[in-house]
């Protein structure tokens, strides 16, 4: 048996190695050096198991195989590396008389069959064709690769979830390569150790575990290049007393505009399924699609929270004016943050509810009227009032980014049965983000202290709520409010929470 040597990096330029199995070594001596002058790297078996021995160790873009042997036929054998998803492309040869044999391993899958005693030009032409087909198809499979490249963009794209970018990243991997391992190592930003290690081995294969020491490898990738190799050099990157190492794996970097964010990692531990540039190639593409989601999501992340402080900030101010609705936005953004998640909201419909709920009586800055004073308003003061809705709208319309809460601002004294202002608007007319917040404004009014009034009790609240369900308050919004705070209720007793008596 001859063995083409293991290759620990892939060769430039694309040399067919062929696979020549027969039990008469005559002929796999002849079609050796023959297959060897017209430039193909050449293999030989002289039985069926021995060779599925070496197609499970190796890779061949070609197995030729002799139709009758013992103890395993050319058909079993073709049957076998079908089954065991072995890439190569099968032709069969045989004697005049099993050609109908033949034409049933055609049927199974085989490319073509070569009748002996063949004609050297014959095979030459076949295995040609061959080849041709299986160089056709490994293009056409280079262009799946592309498009499912587009359709990961797209998923990793849409999201803004760190760990559903890393999810998305670990899954296409494993769907496209086939490793038994992928991992994805994440940088702190600041001291530039692994913050997040995220691995998905291959289904039932549970005993492979994460091999490398991942601050070898970010000192070997600071200079954002891949690292393509097998066992010896893999060794150089183990962690101490691992058990086992890889025989091929691929490491590419995240990095965005020369800030490096992480790296990631597919292993095999089998010596069939063998990387190649094209994978690493691929995999570094993909590489690059996430880091630049991954920093998306990071300046958006940071985006957000210099918005929820701008927002905190000015619900700060607007309470600093009075003692008697200072925490009022926090208590309010709670109960709508119990209701929100009880109603199950999109998140981004949540995250609007709450930074309204924040700012919902930012309008109150344009009311000069005392709004605190002991007993009712003055006609002229309640109508001032009214308008604190509407100063809200012109105080944020300027600023862009707070523009989707405006509708939730001013619509919040709407009543369900049209009877409630700037608008009238009734029933389900009335913005949803409005409607929830009108039922948590209301209950956080009637449990706290006013300059006019004492604060009512939870229970006296609640029963106002619903006596108003279906005149002031949407009624199944009054059934989702009551549930979440009561939930909330009972599990905030012993804790020091914030709760109404």
């Amino acid at each position: 048996m001859t063995e083409a040597p293991t290759r620990e990096a892939p060769q430039g330029a694309w040399t067919p190695r062929i696979l020549i199995v027969d039990d008469e070594s005559v002929i796999t001596d002849i079609l050796s050096d023959f297959l060897n002058l017209e430039g193909y790297t050449i293999s030989t078996a002289g039985d069926g198991r021995t060779a599925l021995s070496i197609l499970e160790g190796d890779v061949f873009d070609l197995i030729i195989s002799d139709l009758k042997m013992e103890p395993m036929s050319g058909l079993q054998l073709l049957e076998e590396v079908k089954r065991r998803d072995f890439k190569g492309m099968v032709i069969i040869m045989t004697a005049f008389g099993t050609v109908e044999t033949a034409l049933e391993a055609m049927k199974k899958g085989a490319f073509d069959y070569i009748l002996k005693p063949f004609k050297m030009e014959e095979v030459v032409q076949i295995v040609s064709r061959a080849l041709a087909v299986k160089r056709l198809a490994d293009e056409n499979f280079e262009l799946k690769e592309t498009l499912s490249l587009y359709k990961m963009s797209e998923d990793i794209d849409v999201s803004l979830n760190i760990s559903d970018i890393l999810d998305t990243l670990l899954a296409f991997t494993q769907q496209h390569f086939h490793p038994d391992l992928v991992e994805v190592f994440i940088y702190d930003r600041k001291s530039e150790k692994v913050d997040v290690h995220r691995s998905l081995a291959a289904a039932g294969e549970r005993r492979f575990g994460s091999w490398l020491n991942p601050s070898q490898v970010h000192e070997a990738v600071k200079s954002f290049r891949s690292i393509i190799g097998g066992t010896k050099l893999s060794a150089q990157f183990a962690t101490i007393g691992v058990d086992l190492l890889p025989e091929h794996f691929i490491v590419v970097p995240l990095a965005y505009r020369k800030d490096p964010l992480g790296f990631v990692v597919a292993s095999s531990f089998s010596k069939a399924a063998n990387f190649t540039e094209g994978h690493r190639k691929f995999l570094s593409t993909m590489g690059s699609r996430t880091a630049l989601s991954i920093a998306n999501a990071r300046l958006i992340s940071a985006m957000r929270a210099t918005f929820r402080q701008t927002i905190q900030a000015l619900a700060r101010a607007l309470e600093a004016m009075d003692k008697y609705t200072s925490g009022h936005s926090d208590r309010v953004t709670l109960y709508c943050d119990l209701t929100g998640k009880k109603m199950e909201l999109s998140p981004d419909e949540h995250e609007i509810l709450i930074n309204t709920a924040l700012l919902h009586d930012i309008g109150k800055f344009g009311c000069h009227a005392n709004l605190n004073k002991p007993g009712k308003l003055t006609y002229h003061e309640y109508e001032v009032f009214k308008q604190h809705p509407n100063f809200g709208v012109e105080i944020l319309e300027p600023i862009v980014f707070l523009n989707p809460i405006i509708p939730g601002i001013k619509h919040h004294h709407e009543r369900w049965d049209g009877k409630g202002y700037p608008d009238q608007l009734r029933e389900e007319s009335i913005p949803l983000i409005a409607r929830i917040l009108a039922v948590a404004d209301a209950y956080d009014a009637m449990t706290s202290n006013r300059a006019y009034r004492k604060a009512m009790s939870h229970k006296v609240a609640v029963g106002e709520l619903q006596r108003c369900s279906g005149t002031q308050f949407d009624p199944q919004i009054v059934v989702h409010f009551i549930t979440a705070i009561e939930t909330y209720r009972e599990e905030a007793q012993g804790k020091g929470l914030m709760i109404p008596q």
